[in-house]
């Protein structure tokens, strides 16, 4: 019944998924042979900051669209297949709230993979041409001098610790919404101020390891220990991650097995 659930959830999200997406990498691919493609890097510095400027927002932005939305649509599923209307439906199914909660965590767990996948995938289509790989390759040495390998290999491991924190940023989501539903009413609110309190209580949490660890110490850092840095401040926000993750998974796990209240 489990592989039921996944494959209901999968068909439920997958066309509009895969639209999104398709798009997305439609737009970068246009951004390349249109605009990437036609910068000339042996052009005067000036002339290109502008140019390069509105091509990195728009790209930002770009990608913080499409993982919003397929953050959005997790979360509209989640909530309206088992607290919303249709979970009159969902709950009268010969399957237990943990059954349903796993088959939420997988599909969920799917997008959001496919998506940094998607995303790095679109990343590399923008910055692969001739003209940048070339342009990149005349100061390669520098780039590994400042981050202490090579660009290509810190890029990786960028992708690596992103596609490991999908997982937690689900359970997240997932922990907000039923925490959300244990009030009596506006619970959608009562969700989003939950997340906003989880967040912010996070990003205090990681920035004071961050001024433990140094990371804000500029003035003395040599060059060659941007990745060294990094990877000294992955390890405590790992253990953070995963020590709230569990948490978090505990208190969805309570809720959807003793506190589901639909009324």
């Amino acid at each position: 019944m489990l592989g039921k659930l996944i494959k209901h959830d999968l068909k439920s999200l997958g066309r509009l998924f895969i639209l999104l997406h398709v798009c997305f990498v439609a737009i970068c691919l246009a951004g390349r042979v249109f605009f990437m493609n036609q910068l000339d890097f042996n052009a005067p510095d000036m002339s290109l900051l502008t140019p390069l400027i509105i091509i990195s927002s728009l790209a930002i932005l770009l990608v913080v669209a499409i993982n919003f939305c397929t953050g959005l649509m997790i979360t509209f599923r989640f909530y309206r297949n088992l607290f919303g209307r249709e979970g009159y439906l969902s709950w009268t199914l010969p399957v237990s709230g943990i059954q349903h909660l796993w088959a939420k965590i997988i599909s969920g767990s799917i997008f959001l993979i496919v998506d940094t996948l998607v995303i790095a995938a679109g990343t590399l289509i923008l910055v692969t041409g001739r003209n940048v790989v070339e342009a990149y390759n005349s100061v390669s040495a520098e780039f590994t001098q400042v981050l202490g390998m090579p660009l290509p290999m810190f890029a990786l491991y960028m992708l690596l610790f992103s596609i490991a924190g999908c997982f937690s940023t689900l359970i997240m989501i997932y922990f907000c919404i039923c925490v959300g539903q244990l009030f009596p009413g506006h619970r959608v609110l009562c969700a989003l101020a939950v997340y906003f309190i989880v967040s912010f209580v996070i990003q205090i949490i990681v920035f004071l390891i961050m001024t433990v660890c140094g990371f804000f110490d500029f003035a003395a850092q040599p060059a060659g220990t941007v990745s060294v840095d990094m990877f000294r401040l992955m390890a405590p926000s790992a253990v953070l991650m995963a020590v709230l993750t569990v948490i978090q998974y505990i208190t969805v796990h309570y809720i959807m097995k003793r506190k589901i209240n639909l009324i």
